[in-house]
């Protein structure tokens, strides 16, 4: 365990507490003074400054040179097989190297965890719907490989990509966490700012022109075959509350003080919620 994480120093207790009580805390958090450990939002370089383990192994789900995954080892007693589909905004110039310490930190919580590559905007058959068809293969593959129940686990971009997995009854998945997912594509693509429009980039057109691909392209929740959970801060600045769209109050959890790049930081206490909703009998 890594000697930094000052917040979890009782994280065994906290195991024990259901994610409602945890909510609970986290709200009384809100407006705390500097002298309670409150973490300040933390920002990508944050997670970029994190260190960055070693995989056990690397294996490919395809022939291009991206459709790849790492695969991190537990080396405690199995709880679970976890995919973990990082974001970007679905854009070329994010890689899942920012998500590995996460993916690190879940395996020594005893999770199995595998982090796929694919292909994205800006990459020879990224885009709708190549983007999408490389995380359905690759969780197909890693599905095959363990023969046991996987539960996908998804990032921002990656979140929308992992719901839609979770929509997909070709797709081998017994339960889906969304941590900032965008949801609404349609809804999220005409926003400000530089992910709403690598949405647009994504689809290739913009909501006007293509309302119909939008459509397609967007989690429905009655389309959901799996169970599943979105995780949100109330300090995300770019994936907004709209995105909970449809989903029921048991689905959501709303984490005060949090933002975007919490959700991905194992030193938050939004780590041991994602935890707590990972092992819980729902998933």
């Amino acid at each position: 365990m890594r000697a930094n994480r000052s917040l979890h120093t009782q994280r065994g207790a906290a195991r024990t507490v259901v994610v409602a009580i945890l909510s609970v805390w986290l709200s009384a958090s809100v407006g705390a003074s500097s002298d309670n450990e409150i973490p300040a939002v933390a920002t990508f370089s944050d997670i970029l400054a994190l260190e960055a383990p070693s995989p056990s192994l690397e294996a490919t789900y395809g022939s291009h040179v991206l459709q790849t995954t790492l695969f991190f080892e537990t080396t405690g007693s199995l709880k679970k097989h976890v995919v973990l589909i990082h974001g970007g905004c679905w854009s070329n110039r994010y890689s899942r190297a920012h998500i590995a310490p996460l993916a690190a930190a879940l395996a020594d919580e005893g999770f199995s965890v595998w982090v796929p590559e694919y292909r994205r905007v800006g990459d020879l058959g990224g885009g709708w719907p190549g983007t999408y068809r490389d995380v359905a293969a690759a969780i197909n593959y890693i599905a095959h490989q363990i023969d046991a129940p996987l539960i996908a686990v998804g990032h921002s971009a990656g979140g929308h990509l992992a719901l839609l997995a979770a929509s997909d009854p070709d797709v081998a998945l017994a339960g889906v966490i969304g941590l900032a997912a965008i949801t609404d594509l349609g809804t999220y693509s005409q926003q400000e700012g530089s992910c709403p429009a690598m949405a647009r980039d994504l689809m290739g057109a913009t909501y006007a022109d293509s309302p119909r691909q939008y459509s397609a392209a967007s989690v429905r929740v009655s389309n959901m075959t799996v169970p599943a959970h979105l995780i949100w801060g109330t300090l995300d600045s770019i994936v907004g509350e709209d995105q909970l769209a449809g989903f029921t109050s048991k689905q959501i959890s709303r984490i005060p003080n949090a933002g975007h790049f919490d959700l991905i930081h194992p030193n938050h206490m939004a780590f041991d919620l994602l935890v707590d909703v990972l092992t819980s009998p729902d998933q």
